[in-house]
């Protein structure tokens, strides 16, 4: 294996990452990141989803009538389409 000296870039870089100084024929190993970066649950522990009915729940009344009187206008373009067939 063929070791290349660190630049000065890489030392700083090295020195920031690592906080320690590191001369030019030091190989620098890799460390695994710190745990504060991952999150503590464990892999399996899904969070809670709403239910539909809990969706539903919480929509304003006026969806509900937006929603119906868009279904009406699709389903007369529809049955008006296939009266004219």
């Amino acid at each position: 294996m063929e070791m290349s000296p660190l630049t000065p870039t890489r030392r700083l870089e090295g020195a920031r990452a690592y906080n320690r100084s590191a001369d030019a024929f030091e190989t620098i190993a890799w460390r695994p990141p710190t745990a504060a970066r991952f999150d503590a649950h464990v892999a399996n522990d899904q969070p809670h989803e709403p239910t539909i009915r809990q969706l539903a729940d919480e929509l304003p009344g006026w969806v509900v009538i937006a929603v119906g009187g868009m279904a009406a206008a699709i389903m007369g373009m529809l049955l008006g389409g296939a009266l004219a067939v």
